[in-house]
């Protein structure tokens, strides 16, 4: 499966260094597939059906339902009904991916990201009926991906969907962190922060995730729906208050959080909480091993290898300066590791608008527009940052990559173009826009830096 659309373009006229580090993301994306991690943890031998770590007697078990969220839950649960589709009683996902059909049993429910939509709630509403229903002799398999804290919508009662579309836009505009962010989504929702597993209670329930968050935290990914909740009301609403919000999301949210402060509305269910007590979570797919994956390919091609951190977060054009300071150290004295080399990091950047919508762009694209800023030998380095499920910001770029070719690059046009947040523009002016479509994975920013003498 070939994954950048515009893979001729991008390479038109460039170095070897630039065409290796596109073919070193498309090996990592190939490898990053959640089907190969579901046909790992999935066996079905007789009547025992093995689940990640868990093993489970199916004469003991009168119904199997499947149900979850996410970007890549579509490819979850269809390598999941190869294995076990006819044990499968009911199922119903909701996931990104539109014109897809129902999987046997299961229920497809196209809806929508980042912000929520009609059919999210809808289908997240289906979700918890299932959950609902199901008994103490019953075994439930949620699958989980990154998206699903907007793809499994279902707000707090009062909460319209219109409050909530509002929140998550001035949410993610606002610069916070994704561990921030969702510490507010957790806590006006029905189904996040082990809310799901509590409906679900005592019913056996056992979590498949693919992790794109820094840190594999089980408690952030998709806002953790079967997962115990460190956090409290009083995060939440900290949280506004750090980024200014409290005056500017509607009126029923912030009540909704004042009043689980005050104790009128239950918290989420904390970890180790009795209503979790049925539950097992386990990453199946996570942001290493895409890099692992990339270290691999990179010295099969004759490069030395570092991996720095799949943990990096913070501004997206600092993030990219600080791989452009990296580059140069590596290019005049060998370090961390010596030329020909390839540097690896993952984790996510973020970028802060002024205004929602303004322009077409995203965290990873202003990344490598970071780094071509700070970069005095683009002919001899080549940087990229793309967001692994193909979509990058509010743009139809997976990312971008600047560097390993011959082409001037106006500092100044990348000034104006960061001050705008207009770098998809930018990076179509100068043939660095990368061009994936949805991948069908999720394990957060994969960031490829080649420097060669």
């Amino acid at each position: 499966m070939k994954f950048i659309k515009n893979l001729s373009e991008l390479t038109k006229n460039s170095h070897k260094i630039r065409k290796d580090v596109l073919g070193i993301l498309e090996y990592a994306l190939g490898e990053a597939m959640p089907e190969s991690a579901i046909k790992e943890a999935v066996k079905l031998e007789e009547d025992l059906l093995k689940v990640a770590d868990k093993e489970f007697s199916l004469s003991h078990i009168k119904n199997i339902f499947v149900i979850g969220g996410g970007k890549a839950t579509y490819i979850m649960a269809r390598a999941l009904y190869d294995i076990i589709g006819e044990k499968i009683t009911e199922g119903a996902i909701t996931t990104n991916e539109s014109s897809k059909e129902d999987i046997g049993p299961i229920e497809v429910i196209a809806a929508g990201h980042p912000i929520p939509t009609e059919e999210g709630v809808k289908g997240t509403k289906r979700i918890l009926s299932i959950a609902e229903k199901a008994k103490e002799d019953d075994l439930i398999i949620v699958l989980v991906s990154g998206g699903g804290s907007a793809l499994l919508a279902a707000p707090s009662f009062g909460i319209s969907l219109s409050d909530l579309q509002t929140t998550n836009e001035l949410l993610l505009a606002s610069g916070a962190s994704i561990k921030e962010i969702n510490t507010i989504r957790k806590h006006i929702s029905r189904i996040k922060g082990g809310r799901l597993s509590q409906v679900a209670y005592p019913a056996r329930l056992t979590a498949l995730i693919v992790s794109d968050v820094v840190g594999d935290d089980l408690s952030v990914i998709s806002s953790g729906p079967t997962v115990g909740d460190g956090t409290s009301y009083e995060d939440a609403y900290n949280v506004l208050k750090r980024y200014n919000l409290t005056e500017r999301i509607p009126s029923s949210v912030l009540s909704v959080v004042k009043n689980g402060m005050d104790g009128q509305i239950p918290e989420t269910p904390y970890p180790g909480d009795r209503v979790l007590s049925k539950t097992f979570n386990r990453i199946i797919l996570s942001s290493s091993a895409a890099l692992e994956s990339a270290r691999r390919k990179a010295e099969e091609l004759g490069y030395n290898t570092f991996i720095l951190s799949s943990e990096i977060e913070g501004k997206a054009e600092e993030v990219g300066a600080s791989h452009a300071r990296i580059a140069e150290e590596v290019f005049s004295s060998g370090v961390p590791v010596k030329t020909p080399a390839v540097i690896l990091s993952g984790g996510e950047s973020v970028v802060t608008l002024d205004a929602i919508g303004k322009e077409e762009g995203g965290p990873n694209q202003e990344c490598v527009m970071g780094f071509a800023y700070k970069m005095n030998f683009l002919n001899k380095a080549a940087f990229l940052s793309v967001d692994s499920d193909g979509i990058d910001g509010y743009s139809g770029f997976a990312g971008g990559i600047i560097g390993g070719n011959n082409k001037e690059i106006d500092g100044d046009k990348i000034k104006e173009a960061l001050k705008k947040h207009s770098s998809s523009n930018f990076l179509r002016e100068i043939g660095g826009g990368i061009e994936t479509g949805k991948t069908g994975t999720n394990v957060n920013d994969i960031r490829i830096l080649g420097v060669v003498k």
